[in-house]
This record gives structure tokens, C-alpha cells and sequence, in this order.
């Protein structure tokens, strides 16, 4: 029923609060659509047409000054023309005439959103037009003006009728979905993929950002995190401006429901078209990872499984842990099943009890396999559906089990819905996550509407099904953790070096991780062949030399590293021809010494490194040390400051963890130590802003402790 108005609004910018909040655009109960015409193939029209089939509760007022009226509705020549209040004006104009109406909307004070669906704007990257968006946000923001746009679709809400946009094929159907797009075609997709689901994925709130000249997809994720109607928040993300309020925001939202991410541009190539689509730099896509790890999100990396994903969250119950029981029909579904949930590292197979696979092997054909491996029963073709019931229980019976996959191609003999009805019962008595995959054909239609209805979700293929609970249980035990805000510091070491317009030499580096808490080897910057002598002597031992040369950064490339060397007359000499090899090779070098280190003991190779991302700010590297970083690119990231648990997690994604852990008879090695250094790296990048990046490779780690074999520190120029 539409809304009728009662009174003229007043025509001053202050009669809306500057705190307007996205809710009440949401909410808004008229909508002018500036630019409406009857020209079917344009965007005006179809806007006006789609409210309008979808039966809007609100009024519509089409705004054009050469029509009288557009689909029997009245046509205004401006919004000024309109005396009835006007919550949301729909602007498809070309991009100067955005700023009139925008000017007029501030002047009316009554109007809370504008949708902007006109192009042309930042994402073109030319001046005027940029300057355009620009003055658009702040007329905007005056006026206390919420704006979606500009170049996009804007918002839907399925309880008003509410659809600023013109998506082919969505139904405004209610649910507990929240949208958030970067795209506003992509994000329809999503909303017809959900709601071609066998029961279709209602939502709460769409809303397409578009270029983010006010409303920002971080702050609808904010926004959806307080919403009482969504249950789970799903994201198409192209980048996010400022990284580190992406993660402030995420980690508080993430405490109360699950955010899951789309996130492309993952890469070069990728993250170019990103540009240039919106304008917005998708940034390094190791480091999105990372951070999503760090703030509790979760990461999908097709359309069909971030809709998988919220299938299950928004149907099933929480699981208590990540064993799963494979329950399979068909020999190769299972086996695709047993391989994603391998691959998921997030799922386990169940380790049933002997009891478990006892029962099952008594109840099953003689052809089945159960148990083989623990947690993955294949039932065969020749159980019938009582088995099916009878295996179930069996299996959610099972202290062990957390959840259930059942695929199942029920052969003609055996009418899938009784199957269906045989299992619904069982699974809603235990209380578990159990997911089907029943393969698409015409027989299993109506079985699969069945089983959702019933509360079990279910998929098109069985690594679909896995990869789906997986994301459940990461919803279900990811673990946010804010990042601090650390005050910026200084240092006389980096201010001295600022002062010169150079980067840290090694023995300022050492002695600067040093003063910030980081254990490191003895060192000596010899500046002769006679200190360098006598520094190796009160050594003992064999030690190494290093050039130590601001304009030297790869020392082994010019010769100036020289290994296990012992014995006066062998450091003289290998002092002599290492400063002899680096001013041959590098002719320009200012040779301010070597540096004398004790060799240190054989061990494995760890790499931590600092950058600076554009979007994140300090974000720290793990992985496997030496020249294998290059080679194998097994690293992790962080965003910078974090504790030593999430240390830990980073050291655990990479290869060197299995390394770290002791290989072939070699013993176990500190991961703690190294944790505890991945940590107070990561304190101290977010402590001087000075520095743009920090290698410490390898760092050598032992039984107990670690050696950093290399420091180089790089500051802003």
C-alpha cells in the first residue's frame, strides 16, 4: 500500500539530520526518478517500469520536463515540483546535470539518498570528471545527502518492493541475506544464482556501491553487521580504499555473523580490469588473504561457492568440529568428495569408532566399502532407502562425526525421494550439518526442493558440497583479531639515515632491531684488514665477512660475502679480496667496512620481510628462507601489529611449517622463537611509519632460538 503524504516539506538543508543513517534510505517511502522516460530502452524508463511491476509500497514521482506523464504516472518537470515529502531521488542523467538535481535536493532538505546511476565519473580517470564526482560527494555531504553511486545500480529491499536498478530476473524475494557489490551485474548474478537455489535465498538489503563517492562498501558491511534482518553477509570485492578500516570494521562485524568474500583481481591482469571498472586499486592479493584471515572473513573464490557457502551457513546448525563423514552412493563422487575435503585444509574425515564400522558394515550390502579410509563409507547402488536412514543415524550417532556429506545417484529402482524422506527425519533428531549432493537431472527436483524445505541443503556436485561446509566451518571458528593502533615513533639510527638520504646500512640495522628487542648475532663493522682480523679472533671460531656498502645492496652479486673463515692470515686475506672483488664490480660503491659475524650453525631457512601496502599500510611476509623464496613463492601475510597466535597461523599456511616441525629423523625446531620474531617485526613496522621495508633472510632457526643471517631495512625516500 502506498504511502500517503500529508504535509509539504520544508525547504531547508537543515531539516535533515547530517547523520542520515543507510537504514533510512533502506527505508524510504517515495522515490523520484530523475531522468524517467518513455523510451523503454533506456534507464530511466526501466527503473519506473520495475517499481511499478514489483508493486513498491511507496510513492514514485518520474521526473522529466518534456512529458506529462510516463507508465499513467504524473511526470514532474523537476524535483522542486514535487510538494509531497521525497525520501530517495533515482538520477539517470548525463553527469552535469547529476550536480543540478543534486543541488536541488539539497535545497527541498527532505530528501535522504540519491542513487547516482549515471557513468562518466572518477572511474574514467579524466580530471574534469573526477573533479565532477567530487564536488557531487560534498554537495552531498552538506545536505546530509547519502549517495550510492556513482555508476551504479543502487539499492533493493524486498519488504518495501524497494529497486532502484533494472537486473534482469530478480524476484524481490525477503530473506536473511546481505548484499554488497562492487558490480552491480555481478551482484544481481548473485542474487538470481541464490534465488534459483530448489528454495530460493531470499535477502534483506542489496546495495550496489558503484564508485564510492559517500557510501563505501566498508561501511555497508558495517552497516549489515547491526541489521537485525541479515544473518549472513555476502561481498563482491574489487578493493577497499583504506585496508586497515576494512579490518577494523570486519573483525567487529564478524564477531556477531559471518562476512564472506568474493574478492577478484587476484592477478595482474585481474586487478588492472578492476581499475579501470571502478576505479579503485584491488591492491596485492596475497595480502586480501591474509587480512581476511586476520579480521574472521571468509574467502570465496567463485560466484557459485560464496553462494554455497551462505547456503549452509543460513541453513544449518553450527558444527562442533571440522570431521566429516564422506556417506556416498557412488564410488566416484565419494572419491572427489575425499579429495576436496584433503584439499580444504580446513576438514578432516571423520575417525569413526570401531563400534561405528562395525554396525555399518552389518547394516550395508556386502559390496559396500566402509571405513576405507576411516570416515568415508560408500554404501554401493544396492542400499535401499532404509539403509540409507539406518546408515545416517549410524553416522551422526558417532561422537566423532561433525557433520555429513551424502551424495547419492539413486538408481531407477530406488525413487530418490525415498531417500530423501528417509534421511530427513534422522537428520533433524541429531542436530548436524549434513549436507547432499543428489546430481542434477529431472528425477532429483522435486527430492531436492524436499530436502531444503527441510532444512538440508543441498548441491550440483559433491567438491561443491565439501568446499561449502568447509566455509561453514570457517564461519563457525575463525577467530578476528583487531589490529591495535600503535603510536608512531623515532629513532636516532633512522632519523640519522633520513637526514643523509640513504637506507639503514647492516650494522645500523642489527643494532636498531637490537634496540627495539630483537635478538641478533654478534658484529663488527671492521673498517681495516687488522680490525677485521681482531674482531674474528675474539670471535673464536670461523666467521663471515659482508661488504657493507649503502650502494651494495645483493652483496654475494659483486663478490662481497666470504664464508668459514678461521685463522688470522685467512680473515686478512678474505678482507683483501672481498674489498677488491666489490670496487671491481661495483666501480661506484662507497665501501664503508665489513662487517664481522660468527658463522652460524647449519639449520633450516626462514624468510620474514615487511612492505608497505597501498590499501593495508605495514604488512609482514613469512616463508621458506634463502634463494627458495623466489623459487617456491611459499609465503603468508599479515597486516602489522599482531600477536604471536597469529604468527603462528602464518608460519603453519607455508611449507615451512613441515620443515620447522623436524623432517627424517631431524629434530623439532623453536617455532615459538620464530613466532615471537614475526611478532615483534610486525610491532615494530607499525611503530616507525619511517621505514618501507624490512628483510631479514634467512633467518636460520635451531632447537632452541634463531640466527638473522642478513638485515637490510629500507626508509621512505
Amino acid at each position: 500500500m502506498m504511502r500517503i503524504a500529508h504535509s509539504v516539506p520544508q525547504r531547508n538543508a537543515e531539516s535533515i539530520s547530517m547523520t542520515t543513517s543507510l537504514q533510512q534510505v533502506f527505508e524510504s517511502r517515495s522515490v523520484a526518478v530523475v531522468g524517467a522516460s518513455k523510451d523503454p530502452f533506456k534507464a530511466g524508463h526501466q527503473v519506473v517500469r520495475t517499481l511499478l511491476a514489483v508493486g513498491y509500497l511507496g510513492k514514485i514521482y518520474p521526473v522529466n520536463p518534456n512529458e506529462r506523464e510516463i507508465l499513467g504516472l504524473p511526470c514532474y518537470s523537476s524535483i522542486t515540483e514535487i510538494k509531497e515529502p521525497l525520501d530517495l531521488i533515482v538520477i539517470s542523467l548525463p553527469g552535469k546535470a547529476v550536480l543540478s538535481v543534486m543541488e536541488e535536493a539539497a535545497q527541498r532538505g527532505d530528501v535522504k539518498g540519491a542513487v547516482v546511476l549515471s557513468g562518466g565519473f572518477a572511474e574514467t580517470g579524466i580530471p574534469e570528471r573526477v573533479e565532477a564526482q567530487r564536488q557531487l560527494a560534498e554537495i552531498a555531504r552538506r545536505a546530509g545527502i547519502r549517495v550510492f553511486g556513482p555508476n551504479c545500480i543502487g539499492i533493493m529491499n524486498p519488504e518495501l518492493k524497494l529497486v532502484t536498478g533494472f537486473h534482469p530476473g530478480v524476484s524481490l524475494v525477503p530473506g536473511n541475506l546481505g548484499y554488497v557489490t562492487q558490480s552491480g551485474a555481478l551482484g544481481g548474478s548473485l542474487v538470481t544464482l541464490a534465488l534459483s537455489q530448489p528454495k530460493p535465498l531470499g535477502f534483506a538489503r542489496f546495495g550496489h556501491v558503484g564508485n564510492m563517492c559517500d557510501v563505501s562498501n566498508v561501511e555497508l558491511i558495517e552497516d549489515y553487521g547491526n541489521d537485525p534482518k541479515i544473518k549472513v553477509i555476502l561481498v563482491y570485492l574489487e578493493g577497499v580504499r583504506d585496508g586497515r578500516e576494512f579490518m577494523r570494521v570486519a573483525a567487529q562485524v564478524t564477531k556477531k555473523k559471518p562476512v564472506l568474500v568474493l574478492k577478484v583481481g587476484r592477478t595482474e591482469i585481474g586487478a588492472r580490469a578492476t581499475l579501470s571498472h571502478t576505479g579503485t586499486l584491488a591492491g596485492a592479493d596475497a595480502v586480501y588473504s591474509g587480512a581476511f584471515k586476520q579480521c574472521g572473513v571468509v574467502r570465496a573464490n567463485t560466484m557459485h561457492d560464496l553462494i554455497a557457502g551462505a547456503k549452509a551457513i543460513s541453513m544449518l546448525p553450527k558444527p562442533r568440529g571440522n570431521r566429516v563423514c564422506i556417506l556416498t552412493e557412488a564410488g566416484g563422487l565419494g572419491v572427489i568428495s575425499t579429495d576436496e575435503v584433503a584439499a580444504s585444509g580446513v576438514l578432516e574425515l571423520a575417525p569413526m569408532s570401531r563400534e561405528t564400522c562395525e554396525k555399518l558394515t552389518a547394516l550395508l550390502p556386502p559390496m559396500a566399502m566402509v571405513c576405507k579410509p576411516n570416515g568415508y563409507v560408500d554404501t554401493s547402488a544396492a542400499a535401499m532407502a532404509q539403509e540409507f536412514g539406518e546408515a545416517m543415524r549410524l553416522v551422526l550417532s558417532d561422537p566423532n562425526v561433525d557433520m555429513v556429506v551424502l551424495n547419492a545417484i539413486p538408481p531407477t529402482f530406488l525413487p530418490a525421494m525415498d531417500v530423501a524422506q528417509a534421511i530427513v527425519p534422522v537428520v533433524k533428531e541429531c542436530g548436524k550439518p549434513v549436507v547432499t549432493c543428489f546430481t542434477v537431472n529431472e528425477t532429483v527436483v522435486e527430492t531436492r526442493r524436499y530436502l531444503e524445505e527441510n532444512g538440508i541443503p543441498t548441491f550440483d556436485a559433491p567438491d561443491e558440497a565439501v568446499r561449502a561446509l568447509a566455509m561453514l566451518t570457517q564461519a563457525t571458528f575463525s577467530v578476528s583479531h583487531p589490529l591495535d593502533d600503535v603510536p608512531a615513533a623515532h629513532h636516532p639510527i633512522l632519523d640519522g639515515a633520513i637526514a643523509e638520504g640513504r637506507h639503514l646500512l647492516e650494522p645500523e640495522a642489527l643494532e636498531f632491531l637490537s634496540d627495539n628487542g630483537i635478538a641478533v648475532m654478534p658484529h663488527v663493522l671492521a673498517r681495516t684488514r687488522e680490525e677485521a682480523q681482531r674482531a674474528a679472533m675474539e670471535m673464536g671460531g670461523p666467521v663471515a665477512l659482508k661488504v657493507v656498502s649503502p650502494q651494495v645492496i645483493h652483496k654475494s652479486d659483486v663478490g662481497g660475502v666470504r664464508l668459514n673463515l678461521q685463522g688470522r692470515e685467512a680473515v686478512g686475506q678474505g678482507y683483501d679480496q672481498l674489498v677488491s672483488d666489490v670496487k671491481r664490480a661495483a666501480v661506484a660503491a662507497d665501501i664503508h667496512g665489513v662487517l664481522v659475524v660468527p658463522m652460524a650453525p647449519p639449520g633450516p631457512e626462514v624468510i620474514i620481510g615487511m612492505v608497505r601496502d597501498a590499501q593495508f599500510g605495514p604488512t609482514i611476509m613469512f616463508g621458506m628462507g634463502g634463494v627458495f623464496v623466489e623459487l617456491f613463492k611459499d609465503v603468508s601475510f599479515r597486516v602489522a601489529p599482531f600477536d604471536q597466535e597469529v604468527a603462528l597461523d602464518m608460519i603453519k599456511e607455508t611449507k615451512s611449517y613441515r620443515l620447522l616441525q623436524g623432517m627424517r629423523g631431524e629434530s623439532p625446531k623453536d617455532i615459538a622463537s620464530v613466532a615471537a620474531l614475526l611478532s615483534q617485526v610486525s610491532q615494530l613496522a607499525a611503530r616507525y611509519p619511517q621505514i618501507k621495508e624490512i628483510d631479514l633472510n634467512p633467518v636460520r632457526v635451531y632447537e632452541n632460538g634463531y640466527s638473522i643471517l642478513d638485515a637490510r631495512i629500507l626508509l621512505d625516500e
